[in-house]
């Protein structure tokens, strides 16, 4: 199949991330690939090394499909929020080619918001099981085989990654002040303010009242929060690093960890920032947004690759935990590298876009609907289990505002 991968952008974030490996795969698999962006970026050079190649292309329906006829494409891989996006422009440009073009589309947010869409869109696919469930959740569409006739789950691609040399990495933490009865935990992102919540800062600075053997390495929080930080009486216990795009460094920063903590006020709907460090066999405490993005409480199996903790007192309880069992870190590390590499293996993943690119090609529904079917609903079921927390405290956190944003998407559906 020739197939073009529609983008809006070359940046540096997981869609692009995801998008470019997944153009590699398929390329291995002896497919020809073109990319078309509406914006440069940093992936460029990432896909011309892989002679992929690229071209960029103005906002405009008749460039768009101007290019679409030069290249001739079998079908398009597009990569869309789920809403009414700047993206949309490739549904005029197919009104204006003679023939329409398959396409599938991966919908990044778990998101059926943009009616238009199907208008151009033959296949969807989401980027985790959690986000597959609550795409139908919030549409209000059950979870049943005609909702898996024309979509499907393809997870972000995640290879394996081993860590630097223990020397490599003791150096690193001795150059970021850490000592080595220190236990050090990492909250990893780009400085944005839509992302962040004190949930990780208030839970590790109750945790340090009883163990002050702790430090927490931010890269990167928001300016404000830094500044915060660098003037507290406890800056000492924090190691404010800035945010990166290069993979050995980020490499290097997560294998220094001992544990992570991933909080964000929206959730995940895949999130590479926790995929990561499991990779790399570090646990994660993470939170649960039940009236958001879910995908976290997939990565993180409670329990066995790290804890969800949704208040101040319930993750600073795991981080004592964590820090104060040696045996319990290492175990739920190798856990949580195991989980990850087998719930996010390239090889599958690519396998499944494969197929579903094709069946569009062929005009044939989802090969996966029954077994989709099938995971979508264990997937509900542990997700129910766990997004409300494990505590009376943290499931009255939780509950009241997931129901008002439930009736809220209720009355928008009428």
């Amino acid at each position: 199949m020739k197939i073009v991968i529609f983008l809006n952008s070359l940046g540096i974030g997981g869609t692009e991330k995801a998008a470019c490996r997944w153009a590699r795969g398929l390329k291995a698999r002896g497919h020809p690939i073109t990319v078309l962006a509406l914006q440069d970026g940093p992936r460029r050079s990432e896909l011309e090394q892989q002679a992929i190649p690229v071209w960029e292309v103005e906002r405009s329906a008749q460039k768009i499909a101007a290019v679409l006829r030069e290249v001739s494409p079998d079908a398009i891989h597009t990569h869309v929020p789920g809403y009414p996006q700047m993206g949309d422009v490739l549904g005029e440009a197919l009104q204006l080619l003679p023939q329409k073009i398959p396409v599938v589309q991966t919908n990044v947010f778990g998101r059926l918001e943009n009616p238009r869409e199907n208008m151009w869109t033959d296949f969807r696919l989401f980027i985790s099981w959690t986000s597959c469930v609550q795409a139908a959740r919030r549409s209000f569409r059950k979870l049943d085989e005609d909702f898996f006739r024309r979509a499907s789950v393809a997870v972000y691609p995640l290879d394996p990654v081993e860590p630097p040399s223990a020397a490599n990495i003791g150096a690193f933490r001795k150059q970021l002040g850490v000592a080595d009865d220190e236990v050090l935990f990492g909250r990893l992102s780009r400085p944005e303010p839509n992302k962040w919540t004190n949930l990780a800062l208030d839970a590790f600075r109750r945790a340090l009242r009883s163990n002050r053997k702790l430090k927490l390495l931010l890269r990167e929080p928001p300016p404000l929060v830094a500044a915060e930080l660098r003037a507290s009486p406890d800056a000492d216990r924090f190691v404010i690093l800035p945010a990166t795009a290069e993979a050995e460094e980020l490499r290097l920063t997560m294998s220094a960890l001992d544990v992570v903590l991933h909080t964000s006020s929206i959730g995940e709907s895949f999130g590479y920032g926790i995929a990561e460090p499991m990779n790399l066999g570090k646990p994660v405490i993470t939170h649960s947004v039940p009236w958001c993005d879910q995908a976290q409480i997939e990565l993180v199996r409670h329990g066995k690759c790290g804890f969800i903790a949704s208040t101040p007192a319930a993750m600073a309880d795991a981080i004592l935990e964590l820090a104060g069992d040696a045996a319990l870190h290492s175990r739920m590390g190798t856990q949580a590298r195991e989980h990850i590499r087998a719930l996010a293996s390239p090889e599958i993943s690519i396998a499944r876009l494969e197929a579903v690119l094709l069946a569009a090609v062929e005009k044939r529904d989802n090969p996966f609907a029954a077994a989709d079917l099938e995971q979508a609903r264990r997937t509900a079921a542990y997700l129910d289990a766990h997004q409300f927390g494990h505590s009376l405290l943290e499931q009255l956190a939780l509950r009241p505002f997931y129901y008002r944003v439930r009736f809220h998407e209720f009355r928008k559906s009428f």
